[in-house]
């Protein structure tokens, strides 16, 4: 490629992302995940050192994650690197649903990364295995490839982190969500912060998290999104009046099948996200549900737990969910859910029905 065409490409790049050029140009420090941690989380926070560990410690498994998504499902240099025991491709989780290879692999990488650290935990739970159970100062619930099924049409998939203290109150979430690009959306201390994975090929250090912007909520009354999953023929009356309701006031359906990457959606554009009974509740609680309502209360957001054995229009908040301790972590496998969450004015609706 001559000069003349180069000039040609660098003034059509400044006409179609004028301001993206601009932000480029920008001189800015990048903030580390770990130096935004120490920073962020006051120094009278009960057992900081070991929270920031554990942070650190998920993270950089999820750049594996990353890797191995992007290599197909049979990555064996993996499973051999980090001398996993072998798994089949054909397996059933503690539901009773088929997992495939990465679901299995996933698990053990994060379970693997923490067994292998200097701080200690206090569970690890994954809808993949039974918990595992030790003596540390927080316990861990982890979805490791959230909408895992996508992986295949090559969707978007995430992984999901909650963390809670000894008395079983969630301190701490977030999601890596795998896309396009890589990033970290993480809920503690009263803020919501998105870090970015840098892989620079100038970079002279190994890939990491660096910090990106505080994230806001969108809250509309018109023009956000939905999203809702499950059978609508299975919803009870008051449900299909929600969706109707939503549609009056124009949001827009962005539905995908992948919770993790519709809620980015979500906290990106404003809106709801809901998976109704229909008619059983399907998605858990203490995996999926409570880590993503902790990011979205964080924001001044809303989530509602909808329906019950006795009643499918039941609604309770996030206050009644049962703290998850050292003593009952291994009944979390039975506990599933319907649940509306999102921005409060479009969540509130369901309420005036």
């Amino acid at each position: 490629m001559n000069n003349s065409s180069l000039f040609y490409f660098e003034q059509l790049s400044l006409e179609i992302y004028p301001k993206r050029v601009v932000i480029m140009s920008e001189k800015r420090e990048n903030v580390k995940l770990s130096k935004w941690l120490d920073k962020n989380i006051p120094h009278y926070f009960s057992n900081k050192g070991d929270l920031i560990e554990i942070i650190e410690i998920i993270a950089e498994a999820t750049i594996s994650i990353r890797g191995l998504l992007e290599k197909g499902i049979t990555s064996r240099e993996i499973e051999q690197r980090m001398n996993i025991k072998n798994v089949k491709e054909k397996t059933k989780n503690v539901y009773g649903e088929s997992q495939i290879h990465e679901d299995v692999l996933t698990h053990s990488i994060i379970l693997k990364a923490l067994q292998e650290s200097d701080t200690d935990f206090l569970f690890v739970a994954s809808e993949e295995a039974e918990p595992v159970l030790s003596d540390g100062k927080f316990g861990i619930t982890i979805d490791p490839v959230d909408g895992s099924s996508n992986v295949i049409v090559n969707r978007t998939v995430g992984t999901i982190v909650g963390i809670y203290d000894e008395a079983g109150r969630i301190v701490c979430s977030f999601y890596v969500l795998y896309g396009i690009y890589t990033n970290l959306i993480l809920a503690l201390n009263g803020q919501v912060a998105e870090f970015i994975l840098d892989t620079s090929p100038y970079s002279m250090t190994f890939y990491h998290y660096v910090f990106q912007e505080l994230k806001t909520l969108p809250n509309k009354e018109e023009g956000g999104i939905r999203c809702l999953g499950g059978d609508s023929t299975e919803w009870s009356d008051k449900c299909r009046a929600y969706e109707q309701l939503l549609i009056n006031h124009h949001f827009k359906n962005r539905y995908s099948g992948s919770f993790v990457g519709d809620f980015h959606a979500i906290i990106t554009y404003g809106g709801i996200y809901s998976y109704f009974p229909s008619p059983k509740p399907k998605i858990r609680v203490y995996y999926e549900w409570l880590p993503l309502a902790f990011i979205i209360k964080t924001l001044n957001g809303e989530f509602l737990i909808i329906g019950s054995t006795e009643d499918p229009n039941n609604v309770k908040k996030i206050e009644h969910i049962e703290p998850l301790t050292k003593t009952n972590v291994n009944k979390i496998h039975d506990v599933t859910s319907g649940g509306l969450l999102g921005s409060a004015i479009p969540v509130n609706l369901f309420l005036s029905l």
